[in-house]
């Protein structure tokens, strides 16, 4: 993967690109060499909306489709977004965007839970390092089939936490299996029947608070 912006081949974000792939990798143990996600820098919200279809909000600042991602150029990164920028955030948002990439595989293009997929590319890409730990958990698993900026605030803790306190297995099991639930109720359930217990906001306040 070589990206170029304006004909230009920029190495350090190629570096990056490697390198999270190598990470993430590791961590699904996927074993992904073939066929790897492709990057496309978007210049400006114009060109993100055509993309999209649509009118986005402006913390749109990246998104995928499983084969390729798509990213706010860091040249109109502030002036485009509601994002201050930094290198290292950048960075932390394509590798974001690339877990997202293998939740598809892992999970067979599941759309939801929102939450549970939001919060894997979270936790995995180091967004957690600019993020503050809520006091309480009020919000995270009313975005099932849904997003919406809230959601960031709570779910990449709360993947941190089961990783950290019951392994990647479990959490790897729940993502492969998140394709069988159609409802909020059916994924609770599929939760429970792994973790062995209940999916509440008071479990995760008393275990992590």
């Amino acid at each position: 993967m070589l990206f170029k912006i304006n004909g230009i081949t920029d190495k350090k974000l190629n570096a990056v690109y490697e390198k999270s792939m190598r990470e993430l990798d590791s961590f699904f143990d996927l074993g992904w060499e073939h066929g790897k996600p492709n990057v496309v820098i978007v210049p400006d919200r114009k060109t993100i909306n055509a993309l999209k279809g649509k009118a986005t909000e402006a913390w749109v600042v990246g998104w995928g489709n499983g084969k390729t991602v798509y990213i706010l150029s860091d040249k109109n990164f502030e002036k485009e977004s509601s994002h201050k920028y930094s290198d290292d955030k950048y960075f932390a948002l394509l590798k974001h965007e690339l877990a997202h990439c293998f939740s598809h595989l892992i999970s067979k293009s599941a759309q939801k839970p929102v939450w549970l997929l939001e919060g894997i590319a979270i936790f995995l890409s180091g967004q957690l390092d600019f993020k503050t730990k809520p006091e309480q958990y009020l919000k995270f698993i009313d975005f099932y089939e849904s997003g919406g900026a809230e959601v960031y605030s709570e779910a990449g803790f709360v993947v941190e936490f089961l990783v950290e306190k019951h392994g990647k297995e479990k959490i790897l099991e729940l993502l492969k299996r998140a394709s069988e639930s159609d409802s909020k109720d059916a994924f609770a359930h599929l939760f429970k029947s792994i973790y062995d217990f209940e999916l509440s906001y008071n479990n995760f306040n008393r275990g992590i608070i």
